[in-house]
């Protein structure tokens, strides 16, 4: 700190120097006016007594004489006298003054001035008044001096008074030339004093200015500097004041980072909160708080900074692609306090889509080899089966969706086929272990389900749809693409029918054990054909309907193991698939759960949450509703439930085909889904 302080002066050391020459003459030039001012007092006291001893001198010879006329006339004396006495008592005074006055020599000397002179004239004077002077002291020294006194004091008076007048005002001279010499000599020095601290003045301004233009271009080099570094610059940067206000100067592409502009003044937090979600914007202020505290470090507050490759949203009517933004703050110390932060901001869009196309690339790949065990896995004509009819149907929903009336009914009716559509491609996929489908058509069906409950629709409230839809797409046609690379397709031999009810049987099976692991619970489950030799058809529909009505099993009938056996049935669940031939001809395929069964009163009591007439509705039409499109049991909306979409698709699918479709349940015992196909099926 000293040696800055040191360094500081040194700049200025010229100019310090003239400021303390200057302060210096202008006490001399004080200094020396109080001295003058005194030697002009005392000149003036010389003038006076010197002019005094002149007019002394007539004033005695005058009194001296109307005294001797007195006196000889024998009148009053008194007036005389008094006259006599005062004038030589002032004489004597008037001499002593200026002896005294005389007294230093330097006082005239200092101006070139020699005081032997004026002694002389004294003396002189002293001369030429000592025996006047003890003529005089006779006279007045009785009230009635005699004749001859007073003729011996007017002899000497007359005689001497020529001459003394004469060496008195040669003394008055001496002086006065004196006086005029020395403020003759004291202007002179006064001139020069104030010529000098003129001429230190002018050069005081002259630096004063010159440093100050310096420092004037200095500081607009600087400006001009900084403005260019925050012009040019790519990052954001501001500073971010104690209260937690903008500062003034901020580089130009922080306004274009932040998609608004930024003003000096403004609160950094509310800033922060149009820019970000809400709960990341408490995180930042929380944060903040800590970045003022001097007692934290400011590299743990490097590993805390909730402000990296965030997302920011645009103002309100601005569009554009999402921007991603890092935010990183350096403490500004003063005396150990933290005076402000210096906010850096970096555009980091670009590095984060690229590691999220690393990381879809990766998923892709690691999809691909998924994808690649489950071709090896699966029988290829079921897997293509699932792929010609995924495509066509994903086809003709494109299709739907090009050619949709403009109406919000129109609209709401392509939601409802759509969202059919998709869940039966989810659980076909899923019964075939495609999860990276599966995955995408349950992204769908969000989309999808949060339209459905709307009925002012828009043509622009589709335009998410068909973003989901082409990524659909896009796993179904990637997985076509595994397959052809595979060459499965043109080498598969077409498999006999029990090798496809088999198949079909062991997706089933690795469907339900997913979804039973995915909600806590166990089930196992069994097969029995009477006759593996299905039509074509009727195992088309099984592979469409079965995965809908194995995951309602699952997610709604089986309980969780615990609560099994407090009902006194074993941990894991059991599903059975039943396919006969009957007598007449007529296919039965049954699938049931010893799960908890259908309660009425729980159908009954959802059903009242959607509708009104359910109290007039029987047992048998009240257990018909879970069939119904939207209506659900399930509480919250899973990958496996919560649509009422599923049961929906499966009796879509068995009308489709003309099969019936029945249900029967028994509460905390089971529940029975049968499908049946005529001979002509």
């Amino acid at each position: 700190m000293k040696l800055s302080f040191g360094l500081g002066l040194g700049k200025y050391r010229d100019l310090l120097f003239a400021i303390l020459l200057f302060i210096v003459l202008d006490l001399g030039i004080l200094s020396f006016n109080f001295f003058a001012s005194i030697q002009l007092e005392r000149d003036a006291a010389r003038i006076n007594a010197a002019g005094e001893l002149r007019t002394l001198t007539q004033q005695m010879t005058k009194a001296l004489l109307t005294l001797q006329v007195e006196r000889k006339a024998e009148l009053p004396i008194q007036t005389s006298m008094a006259q006599l006495t005062q004038g030589h008592a002032g004489f004597l005074q008037a001499l002593r003054g200026l002896n005294a006055s005389l007294g230093e020599d330097i006082e005239f000397t200092a101006f070139g001035l020699d005081p032997a002179v004026l002694r002389d004239a004294i003396r002189k004077v002293e001369r030429e008044w000592g025996p006047l002077d003890e003529s005089i002291r006779q006279v007045i020294a009785t009230a009635e001096p005699t004749l001859e006194e007073t003729e011996i004091a007017v002899n000497k008076a007359v005689a001497r008074n020529i001459r003394l007048m004469g060496f008195a005002n040669d003394l008055a001279q001496g002086v006065e030339l004196a006086a005029n010499t020395k403020t003759n000599r004291m202007r002179q020095i006064q001139v020069v004093a104030i010529v000098l601290a003129l001429v230190n003045f002018v050069y005081i301004v002259f630096k004063f200015l010159r440093r100050l233009n310096a420092s004037d271009r200095q500081a607009e080099a600087a400006r001009r500097e900084t403005d260019d570094i925050l012009n040019t610059v790519n990052e954001g940067l501001m500073l971010v004041r104690a209260d937690g206000t903008v500062g003034t100067q901020c580089s130009a592409s922080i306004h274009k980072l932040l998609m608004r502009e930024i003003r000096p003044g403004e609160n950094f937090d509310q800033l922060l909160r149009g820019l970000l979600s809400a709960a990341r914007a408490d995180e930042a202020s929380s944060f903040l708080t800590l970045l003022f505290d001097p007692k934290v470090k400011p590299a743990l507050l490097t590993q805390l900074d909730p402000l990296k490759d965030v997302e920011v949203m645009a103002p309100a009517g601005q569009g554009g692609a999402p921007r991603y933004l890092t935010f990183q703050f350096t403490q500004v110390r003063e005396a150990g306090a933290v005076k402000e932060l210096l906010v850096t901001v970096f555009d980091v869009t670009q590095r984060v889509q690229l590691e999220r196309e690393l990381a879809a690339s990766q998923d892709a790949a690691k999809s691909d080899v998924e994808d690649l065990i489950r071709v090896l896995e699966h029988e290829p004509v079921l897997l293509q089966d699932f792929l010609v009819k995924a495509r066509s149907t994903l086809a003709d929903l494109n299709q739907a969706m090009r050619h949709v009336g403009r109406t919000s009914a129109a609209y709401r009716a392509l939601v409802d086929d759509a969202l059919r559509a998709i869940h039966g491609i989810k659980g076909e996929a899923a019964a075939l272990s495609l999860m990276s489908v599966s995955r995408q058509a349950h992204l769908m069906e969000n989309v999808l389900a949060s339209l459905g409950q709307r009925h002012d629709l828009a043509g622009e409230d589709l335009i998410p749809v068909v973003f989901e839809l082409s990524r659909v797409q896009d796993q179904v046609e990637r997985l076509h693409r595994v397959f052809d690379r595979m060459g499965r397709f043109a080498a598969a031999q077409p498999p006999e029918p029990a090798q496809l009810l088999d198949a079909m049987v062991g997706n089933l099976r690795a469907l339900s054990e997913r979804v039973a692991q995915s909600m806590g619970k166990q089930v196992r489950l069994t097969a029995q054909f009477a006759d593996a030799s299905l039509p074509a058809d009727i195992t088309r529909v099984l592979h469409e309907a079965l995965p809908q009505l194995v995951r309602n099993a699952v997610v709604h009938g089986i309980e969780a193991p615990d609560e099994r056996q407090s009902l006194g049935k074993p941990a894991a669940g059991q599903l059975r698939l039943d396919i006969d031939r009957r007598h007449d001809g007529q296919i039965e395929v049954t699938l049931s759960d010893d799960g908890r069964g259908i309660e009425v009163p729980v159908v009954r009591k959802r059903a009242a949450q959607l509708r009104t007439d359910v109290d007039r509705f029987s047992d048998a039409q009240v257990l018909g509703l879970i069939f119904d499109p939207n209506f659900s049991t399930a509480t919250e909306v899973t990958e496996h439930a919560g649509r009422g979409v599923g049961l929906a698709l499966v009796r879509q699918i068995v009308e489709k085909a003309g099969a019936r479709l029945r249900v029967m349940t028994q509460p905390r015992s089971y529940t029975r889904f049968v499908l049946q196909f005529s001979p002509a099926a």
